[in-house]
């Protein structure tokens, strides 16, 4: 009742109820963002679409931006344009040799075009430079790629403990999901499990973040019941 009671006021305000269902809407969307943190952030493409406009001005200004063509990458990365993303990555090869994030997307480009071996090579050098790169997500990739090639169980557990240690929330719902996928629920429950106990011991604006993903986690665990 107060929800209608408030677009009652806000339609009287506005003399448009189309306006005042626009309002209220606007008005839940910032709550949910601010406070709980469960839907997606549907903003987010439009500032990447703007952050990519300003990346290609810089790099036709000045082509040896190596950090330019780096954040390119992984924006079309993220799109799902890996050959583009391989190519604004090849751009910046020269002084990204020590650099994990780019041996991370350079080997997740690989990956996602079917090159396995090579985004093998480059993903695990990723993670030698820097084990905590990426909010370990390297460790993901890695983890497909290793039951995929039906690595031996040293190797696998070995991956399994990097990826429980320096994962974050996000990384281990999804790594829960991947091994469910490949029908192994005990290291699924395990990494649900972590995913809500991190949760729950977060405080202030990280319970926001991470509520979503214990959440699905949940929803996780039920699966495996």
């Amino acid at each position: 009742m107060k929800i209608f009671g408030i677009y009652i006021l806000l339609t009287m305000l506005t003399r448009n109820p189309l306006v005042a269902l626009a309002v209220m809407v606007l008005i839940f969307f910032l709550a949910e963002r601010r406070f709980v943190g469960i839907l997606p952030d549907f903003t987010s493409s439009w500032r990447r679409v703007n952050r990519v406009r300003e990346l290609q001005k810089e790099v036709r200004v000045n082509s040896a931006n190596a950090e330019a063509y780096l954040e390119l990458g992984e924006a079309c990365l993220l799109k799902g344009q890996y050959e583009q993303a391989l190519s604004y990555l090849n751009s910046a090869a020269a002084k990204m040799e020590e650099h994990p994030q780019f041996h991370f997307y350079r080997g997740a480009s690989y990956y996602q075009l079917g090159r396995i071996e090579e985004g093998r090579v480059e993903i695990e050098r990723a993670v030698r430079i820097n084990p905590k790169v990426s909010l370990g997500e390297p460790y993901l990739y890695l983890a497909r790629i290793y039951l995929q090639q039906k690595q031996d169980s040293e190797n696998m557990d070995q991956l399994y403990n990097k990826l429980m240690q320096y994962g974050s929330p996000k990384i281990h719902y999804l790594a829960g999901n991947l091994f469910l996928e490949f029908n192994d629920k005990v290291k699924a429950s395990q990494l649900f499990r972590e995913t809500i106990e991190n949760y729950q011991a977060c405080r202030g604006s990280l319970r926001r973040l991470y509520r979503r993903w214990a959440l699905l986690s949940k929803i996780g665990l039920l699966k495996i019941r």
